[in-house]
């Protein structure tokens, strides 16, 4: 017959291979969990990558013109490599003495001087805060009517 010791001992051994079923199952599934991980993160496009292959790759394409092309080219106002060459060069002058009285900046264009200086502007942010004092004065007043009407 079987003692209280026995049955002690053998509860013991049942409870320590549960415990290392369920350790080993755990381990099991943080494998399997990692697997996956590991294969998504191989399988995933690497955007950031591409793009920069791409910027460090880049060869603008030879155009290969025509006769009638080069012609319309030769005989154009502008040709495409001027555009090419003025892109970034973009700026605006504008006239300094032209002043608006509304809360809207509007500024005139000096087309005279356009060319000759350098447009420094676009480094400089310019804010400027609608004024509401019309408005609050406006509310101010309704207010004191509801108050005159009400008594």
């Amino acid at each position: 017959m079987l003692t209280i010791d026995d049955l002690l001992f053998i509860a013991i051994v049942v409870w320590l291979l549960l415990i290392s079923v369920i350790v080993l199952r755990a381990l099991k599934n943080k494998e399997e969990i990692m697997s996956s991980e590991a294969k998504s993160r191989r399988d995933m496009i690497d955007l950031e990558k591409i793009t920069k292959n791409i910027e460090r790759d880049y060869k603008p394409a030879n155009i290969n013109l025509t006769s009638y092309e080069q012609e319309q080219e030769d005989n154009a106002i502008i040709s495409y490599q001027e555009l090419l060459n003025s892109k970034d060069k973009n700026h605006v002058n504008y006239d300094g003495s032209f002043n608006n009285k509304t809360d809207i900046d509007i500024k005139k264009v000096d087309l005279s001087n356009n060319e000759k200086n350098a447009y420094d502007e676009h480094n400089q942010i310019n804010i400027t805060l609608m004024s509401y004092e019309k408005e609050e004065a406006f509310l101010k007043a309704l207010k004191q009517l509801k108050i005159d009407l009400a008594r």
